[in-house]
């Protein structure tokens, strides 16, 4: 007799066992083809428990009779254990042996699909390894961009090392807001990753403010007093998009969701990070860079230029007496795209008819959102969470495809059954067995495969007598002693002494549950479960996407309250004309809600993926609207000024 405990036997798959009784067997197709065998003479090969060989074939076809005559595809689940540390690293080197195997494996006949415990997590750091690639290819581009656009037609004039300087001190701001938390022990995720990519854009958008107000100062004036115009004109709008950049991330970090929290949380320090590094570091470089400029020097190589190069005879720290200062202009003021803005486009926006198509086509654009916000899609589908070239998207599309009728399991457990008072006429296995009946065959559940009926029935077949007295003496060391029912053993709990049951569980089939209806058969087994007469919980593994489906729409929707609040409230403070700052909140909400409604038309589900972008559109619609507003008010103030 072999010596084995039932807790080191490997639990097959009911299906594979049958092949390999038929191959050993004279039912076996050494003297016909594997064709000519009929699924129901394998199905009567070996007694199925109550789930049923059905719901491991999927495409199955049926003969005039209505019995199962051909499949398309086969389902072969394994339970592993994960109860222990040691189990949990065996069952992860199991699947990760299984993995390597079938991505090996190449048939002309078969194709293999597959999902382990460890998918979710592994496709997903295989998106964070991607991200991480693509930070050095962003960092290149930027810089070109940069770099671009802060060069004239002039060698005096360009900015190079001002606009690298930019990228790197929005480098140096995502590295320190990184390792302060990370020095911390804050967790990072999968959305945490896109991070940089936001704070590249914030950092690098203030580098053109910057520039842009030492352009516009008058070109007479000496060093100093053209840095303090310069901050005093970029700083405050600085100030604005950082404040409501940090606002729009901290609400980010009090909703429901871990992932949109720590992708906030991240943003909310580097965004801090960049302010710093552009008043201190950013600023010096910009210092020195522009003191070339007015030394007369090459912006690239720091040389002295020839004066006959120069339209301007600059005096080092100051300007050329011959230079009129009424005859000065700006260079900002002649640039090319500063003359199309201040000439073509003005006039253009401020004609009549140009106004009145721009308020009716804002009109019905807001129409257009509105309806879309009233059928925008809620929840999150696993297949968002894989990259497109990842076999689990592979999996779940053959899941969807062939078996979509019937899906995982509905676990229900009953606990603390040792303080379960029953009347004398009801003993524990009734009780049990009537709380069981109530997820059966509802809306959303078939049968289940429950451990008490089988051993009723193996009890009755051995004819044996249950009372209250052996039920489980019975139950431990008779039923659950025999092999063929050893798995069954992972479904009861004993206490201590093992003469009581304290916990059982019960897998119930479930079927045609989907993203559509997710959230509503989750409230119908948790309103089951709250009835109940005795303490029950409910879990499936849609739960965790049915949970976040629910507090999608709140979250959001409190979200951008709470920002569009907070960031009005800072514009109303830094901008001096009211009636702009309202028309700022007023771009926030109509924006949002174009985003909302417009994701209705491009497919994309409000999820906390989505959410995300939200969260951040709530800052950088701000951005834009803050610097005009800023401007508007400044300008209108003028005149004022002037006067006075």
């Amino acid at each position: 007799m072999n010596d084995y405990r039932e807790n080191e036997i490997c639990v097959s798959n009911p299906l594979v066992e049958m092949l390999k009784l038929l191959l050993v067997t004279d039912q076996s197709f050494l003297n016909r083809s594997i064709d000519e065998m009929t699924l129901s003479q394998i199905s009567d090969a070996v007694q199925l428990d109550s789930v049923g060989m059905v719901h491991m074939l999927g495409g199955v076809s049926l003969d005039e009779d209505r019995h199962i005559s051909g499949a398309k595809a086969i389902m072969l689940p394994y339970a592993l254990r994960h109860s222990s540390r040691m189990e949990d690293s065996l069952a992860e080197q199991w699947e990760l042996q299984l993995v390597d195997f079938l991505l090996n494996y190449d048939s002309p006949l078969i194709r293999t699909s597959w999902w382990t415990y460890e998918t979710l997590a592994a496709e997903s750091a295989r998106d964070r390894e991607q991200l991480i690639n693509m930070l050095g290819p962003c960092f290149v581009a930027v810089s070109i961009y940069t770099v671009a656009l802060c060069c004239v037609m002039s060698w005096r004039r360009s900015r190079p090392w001002l606009a690298i300087g930019g990228v790197i001190s929005a480098a140096m701001a995502i590295c320190s807001g990184v390792g302060l938390l990370l020095h911390l022990d804050f967790g990072m995720t999968s959305v945490a990753y896109s991070m940089p990519f936001i704070v590249f854009s914030v950092g690098v958008d203030n580098v053109f403010i910057l520039l842009s107000a030492w352009r516009s100062t008058p070109t007479h004036h000496g060093l100093r007093e053209r840095m303090r115009e310069t901050f005093a004109d970029a700083a405050v709008s600085i100030t604005v998009t950082s404040l409501t950049d940090l606002i729009s991330f901290g609400v980010g970090c009090v909703t429901p969701f871990p992932s949109v929290q720590m992708f906030c949380a991240y943003a909310v320090v580097a965004v801090i990070f960049t302010y710093i590094y552009q008043l201190t570091f950013f600023a010096g470089i910009m210092v020195l860079e522009c003191r070339q400029e007015l030394e007369h020097k090459n912006s690239f190589t720091f040389m002295k230029l020839p004066k006959k190069n120069s339209n301007l005879a600059v005096h080092p720290y100051g300007y050329d007496p011959k230079w009129s200062a009424e005859k000065d202009r700006s260079f900002e003021k002649n640039h090319c795209l500063s003359k199309f803005f201040r000439t073509t486009y003005s006039d253009f926006l401020l004609n009549p008819v140009t106004r009145l198509c721009i308020i009716s086509g804002f009109l019905l654009y807001l129409g257009i959102a509105g309806w879309g916000c009233t059928k925008v899609k809620l929840g999150l589908e696993p297949n968002d969470l894989l990259p497109d070239n990842s076999y689990g998207k592979r999996t779940l599309h053959m899941a969807e495809k062939y078996f979509s009728d019937y899906g995982s399991n509905l676990h229900v457990w009953m606990y603390n059954l040792s303080r379960v008072e029953t009347r004398a006429a009801s003993h524990i296995w009734i009780v049990l067995e009537k709380e069981i009946e109530l997820y059966e065959h509802t809306e959303f559940t078939g049968g289940a495969d429950s451990w008490l009926r089988t051993f009723t029935t193996y009890i009755k077949e051995a004819g044996l007598l249950v009372t209250g007295d052996n039920f489980v003496y019975l139950l431990r060391n008779v039923f659950l002693s025999q092999p063929q029912y050893a798995k069954y053993n992972r479904d009861v709990v004993f206490d201590y002494g093992g003469s009581v049951l304290e916990a059982s569980r019960v897998p119930v089939q479930l079927r045609h549950v989907g993203a559509a209806n997710q959230s509503r058969a989750m409230h119908l087994f948790r309103r089951l479960a709250e009835t109940s007469s005795i303490p029950t919980g409910v879990y499936a593994d849609f739960f965790q996407f049915a949970e976040q489906y629910n507090a999608v729409l709140p979250g959001t929707l409190s979200s951008i309250a709470y920002a569009g609040v907070a960031v009005v409230f800072v514009s109303l403070i830094l901008i001096p004309e009211p009636t702009a700052a309202l028309w700022v909140s007023f771009s926030i909400v109509s924006i949002n809600v174009g985003i909302l409604g417009f994701m209705t038309f491009w497919g994309v589900r409000l999820d906390f993926i989505s959410m995300v972008t939200i969260v951040m559109s709530i800052g950088f619609c701000v951005d834009f609207a803050a610097h005009l507003a800023y401007n508007f008010s400044k300008l209108r103030s003028l005149p004022e000024m002037c006067q006075a």
